[in-house]
């Protein structure tokens, strides 16, 4: 069996591609990259192959999907790395034409890393309608697909509670990504926990979220492959628990041994600049009603202990995962 992980050299897809490399297997793993990635990484790791995929130039299609079996892809542009990324160029129509070319070439299944829906805010939130149109697209084109929706990423959310402590470990980037717009932002609050003793919600940072380890993601993908329960499916999953960022607030003040004060903006300031960022800078407009979505819907997987004991995933809860970082040296 040959495995394509499309986005290897993103956290999630590098995650996979690890995961799979640790384990003895008879699968062959190919690491999708671009020509512009940095795959050294990817190069540390055992029994890996590589092929050049870029979603925004098809012709790598063709030899990038030779004698691959399952294809899984975790590439996005919600924070652009290079020139010519965007939501509808790269997350839209390069997927749904890389989906096109699979079914072309006959791959047995396709697994696309998608997002869990917001309830309320969805068509506001550019990424949100784009990841919309490709699960379409995948159920429509006749390929064995399985849609893995996620929610929010604890190592993507939780620094900007005002801390770099989630991003320790990390060994390819997760915040910092060639984007001055996240970049500048996040230079700003990074060290808000540490030395500021404050920690930053939008509004009154009570909507409960199941926060995810992308740890987690990825096992969910492992297990998912050349499975028969996860074909033709849609597969929602978060953490163990639905927790608001008050509640988040309260284990980092556990850990640290102090209270923490909350700096909250309002959220009106986020969904002004979700309207007006998109008139100079899209993708920062999409951050913003991203976060502005996340701040006002809860977002808890349907059945996610029944899915996870079904796929045989111990779900990491935010407490071991903030404990874990907090053991490892700054």
């Amino acid at each position: 069996m040959n495995i394509l992980i499309i986005g290897a050299t993103g956290q999630l897809g590098f995650t996979i591609v690890r995961k799979l490399s640790e384990h003895k297997t008879s699968h062959s793993i190919f690491a999708g990259h671009r020509r512009t990635s940095n795959i050294k990484p990817l190069e540390k790791l055992p029994n890996v192959n590589f092929r050049l995929v870029d979603l925004l130039d098809s012709k790598t299609f063709g030899t990038g999907l030779e004698e691959i079996d399952i294809i899984v892809t975790t590439a996005t542009t919600a924070t652009p790395s290079q020139k010519g990324d965007n939501l509808n160029k790269t997350d839209e129509s390069g997927t749904m034409a890389l989906i096109d070319a699979a079914k072309a070439s006959g791959i047995k299944q396709f697994i696309y890393v998608s997002a869990l829906p917001f309830s309320k805010w969805e068509n506001t939130v550019p990424l949100s309608r784009a990841k919309r149109r490709v699960e379409n697209h995948l159920k429509r084109s006749g390929l064995p697909y399985t849609i893995i929706q996620p929610t929010a990423f604890m190592e993507v959310y939780f620094p900007f509670f005002g801390t770099t402590v989630p991003l320790r470990g990390a060994e390819v980037n997760t915040v910092s990504r060639p984007f001055k717009f996240s970049n500048d932002f996040f230079a700003g609050i990074k060290n808000d926990i540490e030395q500021k003793e404050t920690f930053n919600v939008i509004g009154k940072g009570d909507r409960k979220n199941a926060f995810v380890s992308i740890e987690n993601v990825a096992d969910f993908c492992i297990a998912s492959m050349d499975n028969p329960k996860a074909i033709n499916r849609v597969i929602e999953i978060g953490g163990p628990e639905g927790l608001s960022p008050l509640d988040i607030k309260k284990i980092f003040e556990q850990l640290y041994g102090k209270p923490l004060k909350v700096k909250s903006t309002p959220p009106f300031v986020i969904r002004l600049m979700s309207k007006i960022l998109p008139l100079f800078n899209p993708a920062a407009g999409n951050i913003m009603a991203l976060n502005y979505a996340v701040a006002n819907n809860d977002a808890i997987p349907k059945d996610m202990q029944k899915t996870a004991k079904e796929f045989n995933i111990k779900l990491i809860h935010p407490e071991e995962f903030l404990r874990q970082k907090f053991e490892l040296e700054a």
